[in-house]
């Protein structure tokens, strides 16, 4: 099995197509037709089933595929690491995180690290847990920062207890229901939230779990932080956010004073555990290593200010 001949099965089940394959590689096509043979016939299987429409992967198809993606992305990482030694700082680093983790030393440590490698392509994706371990299991991400209140998930990866921030239940200023002290009187109003009503993970999903009421029947949902924030601010949607958007330590989320009003509830909210999640420090690259620590120094940076914005709370 040579890697020419899994970076070619790559493209193809990328492109679902023999002739966009070819072109995106730069190789004849009956190169590359020849290339899948001789390894559909070195393994004794159909990797592929070829049709009018294009071609799609077997289930071995999607076993090999499965693999030779995170083969590839090791090569790519061994290849980054080895122009760094060289002195090229020029690398790729891909984070996932989710919402709740957005906030607290991300941003800071994102800002620190290009002034440090400006040359490295950072990018960074919002996604749900499961999407992340899968982006992390499938080589797609080299980094997650993973929050949940549940513990550390699958063992198949680190999970580095990184900070914990606590959660609010808010509404605009002049909200009618901006004096609610408990949770059931709100179960009949309209919610905002920001991670699919069936993830079971989410913050209002913890949050009804903890306290075994039903989800709310009417809620409007949205992927976007900014157009939560904007429909949380000018609507009466009820909405559950992260300390961070309250007290200014740090986030993406930085609210205009007063738009958001806490509720007073006397009703437990659950806390957020942030991991760092990765498969292994050995097998991160430089520049991925590099991250972590400025990832780490940020969250000892932030714990003080979040102490004293938690002790100021209970206080008030």
């Amino acid at each position: 099995m040579k890697l020419q001949q899994l970076r070619i099965l790559l493209a193809v089940a990328e492109h679902g197509s023999i002739h966009e394959a070819s072109r995106s590689l730069h190789i004849s096509q009956p190169a590359l037709s020849k290339a899948i043979a001789e390894l559909e016939r070195e393994l004794g299987v159909t990797l592929m089933s070829r049709s009018v429409r294009g071609v799609s992967l077997t289930a071995y198809g999607v076993a090999l595929v499965k693999r030779a993606s995170v083969v590839e992305q090791e090569l790519r990482h061994a290849l980054e690491d080895i122009e760094s030694i060289r002195g090229h700082a020029e690398a790729e680093l891909n984070i996932g995180f989710t919402a709740v983790a957005s906030s607290g030393p991300l941003p800071d440590a994102m800002a620190a690290f290009r002034q440090r490698f400006p040359n490295v392509a950072l990018r960074g994706f919002e996604l749900r847990p499961q999407q992340i371990q899968e982006g992390l299991r499938e080589g797609r991400l080299d980094l997650g920062l993973i929050s949940t209140n549940s513990g550390p998930g699958s063992a198949s990866f680190q999970w580095e207890p990184l900070f914990s921030v606590g959660m609010k239940l808010a509404v605009r200023t002049g909200h009618p229901l901006r004096r609610a002290r408990r949770l059931r009187p709100l179960l009949d109003a309209d919610w905002l939230v920001l991670d699919p009503v069936d993830d079971a993970g989410s913050p209002l999903a913890s949050l009804m779990r903890l306290h075994r009421l039903e989800m709310p029947k009417r809620v409007v949902q949205t992927a976007s932080n900014l157009l939560g924030l904007q429909l949380a601010t000018k609507t009466d949607l009820v909405s559950m956010w992260s300390d961070f958007v309250f007290f200014g330590t740090g986030g993406p989320l930085q609210l205009v004073r007063d738009a958001l009003t806490p509720l007073p509830i006397q009703d437990e909210l659950p806390d957020f555990r942030v991991f760092l999640v990765y498969r292994s420090m050995d097998l991160m690259t430089h520049v991925c290593a590099e991250f972590v620590r400025e990832v780490r120094h940020c969250a000892r940076q932030m714990e003080e200010p979040v102490a004293t914005m938690r002790k100021s709370r209970s206080a008030s």
